[in-house]
């Protein structure tokens, strides 16, 4: 069983939670862009399609699937392990937001909050 997180790029941080919104919350439609930002973060993702990346950091799996024409960078994961450090790191590290199935909003530098 896999759980799903989506990044998205942020018009301007911090947001609060009832200013999440398609006029602040950005899509990633750059997919060169975006997996050249990943590769800074987390190297050694091999990508099996252009659209497709994976890897695993620390032991643990991920992948990756960029879906440019709706704006969106997806990441699949494993349900056994937590993968709230390394999304928080991307968010920090990236500039972007992340919202997981819960529905829960990670941003830069600031702690999870509800969507």
């Amino acid at each position: 069983m896999a759980y799903t997180y989506l990044f998205f790029h942020p018009l301007r941080l911090p947001l609060a939670s009832h200013e999440l919104s398609g006029e602040t919350v950005l899509p990633l439609d750059d997919p060169a862009a975006v997996r050249s930002a990943l590769e800074e973060v987390i190297p050694g993702i091999r990508w099996v399609s252009a659209r497709e990346g994976r890897t695993e950091v620390q032991g643990q799996w991920m992948e990756f699937f960029l879906r440019p024409e709706v704006g969106t960078l997806g990441l699949r994961c494993s349900l056994r392990a937590d993968y709230q450090p390394i999304v928080q790191r991307l968010c920090d590290e990236l500039g972007w937001l992340a919202f997981d199935e819960q529905p829960v909003c990670y941003q830069p530098h600031r702690l999870p909050m509800p969507a």
